[in-house]
């Protein structure tokens, strides 16, 4: 009996692993069964006309790369922020990659951040993916936020293969 899996798809695998090199699957368990919802008509209701002033949803979608072929500014993701901020939507979804791997100096295995000293020079620091995102693509985000303090959009990051960051089996 053959069996068709997809990347990205959230299984569990029971089975061994004797050399190292092969696992032998013994059962595939796929997906947890989500729980029903829990917001009720009237609930939603009261929602969109208290909170939202009966105003639709809002949702702005996009996808990466958020960096050009040649530089790891982040730019158009920048780009993309003043976006956001003119037209403040309830929830944004951001799909990766974020940071990505085909991107010649994240391909080196050593993504490097820039700090400005107190001095005026700078100092380039090899860093961890983890932490790359975090200075590079969260602080851009922040920046945002610190900019306009009555932003309200939400913000949802969804890895791809790609991303560096990604754990992945």
């Amino acid at each position: 009996m053959g069996y068709s899996l997809f990347p990205g798809q959230i299984v569990a695998i029971e089975g061994m692993n004797p050399t190292g090199r092969k696992l032998m699957a013994q059962r595939i368990f796929e997906g947890a069964v989500s729980g029903p919802n829990t917001s009720s008509v009237c609930q939603l209701r009261q929602f969109h006309h208290e909170v939202q002033d009966g105003s639709p949803l809002r949702v702005l979608t996009a996808s990466g790369p958020f960096t050009t072929s040649d530089s790891m500014s982040y730019q158009p993701l920048i780009d993309l922020l003043h976006v956001i901020m003119e037209q403040t939507p309830d929830a944004v979804i951001l799909t990766g990659p974020f940071v990505d791997m085909r991107q010649d100096s994240i391909k080196s295995g050593r993504p490097m951040i820039e700090f400005e000293e107190d001095d005026g020079t700078t100092t380039e620091l090899v860093v961890s993916y983890e932490a790359f995102f975090a200075n590079k693509v969260t602080s851009v985000v922040e920046e945002a936020f610190a900019v306009d303090e009555a932003l309200k959009t939400q913000f949802i990051f969804v890895p791809s293969l790609d991303d560096a960051t990604a754990k992945w089996v």
